[in-house]
């Protein structure tokens, strides 16, 4: 569990720095609000620091127990989630991303996890409705339209 501890930190480390370099000559802040690379550098901080912690936790450990890997319902899940993310690319151009967001919610909340439908479609309504109203209504952040024009 150390070395894979160490090799995850090391793998996270290598790529907030990447971010950070590829993201240095974005604006950080634009007129009134935050440019875009506010949000690239915040999070490649935050990398970087659970980086740092997972590498010392790891080095300071006593036992060391052996990798816990998923069984075949969380390798099931692990997967669905990862093809789900895929489908998010493929689909996002043609769909739009609130439309794509939607379908991803619905499909982690009924296909992966199993919950009930009604719960589902109501935690995907309220959160969809709050992202839309900070970020398109109140904040005018205009989301990434589809070929459909959604």
């Amino acid at each position: 569990m150390k070395a894979a501890d160490i090799l995850s930190a090391c793998v996270m480390l290598f790529l907030a720095v990447v971010v950070l370099i590829s993201t240095r000559h974005l604006p950080y802040w634009a007129d009134f609000a935050p440019g875009s690379a506010f949000s690239p550098f915040w999070v490649a901080a935050a990398s970087i620091l659970v980086s740092c912690v997972l590498v010392v936790g790891a080095l300071r450990r006593q036992s060391h127990p052996p990798i816990d890997w998923p069984d075949r319902q969380g390798l099931r899940r692990v997967l669905l989630t990862a093809g789900g993310l895929w489908a998010i690319v493929v689909l996002a151009p043609v769909l739009g991303l609130v439309a794509t967001a939607v379908l991803f919610m619905l499909f982690l909340l009924l296909v992966v996890l199993r919950r009930n439908l009604w719960p589902s479609l109501l935690t995907t309504a309220v959160t969809a409705a709050l992202i839309y109203g900070v970020f398109s209504a109140w904040l005018g952040i205009a989301f990434p339209t589809g070929l459909l024009g959604i």
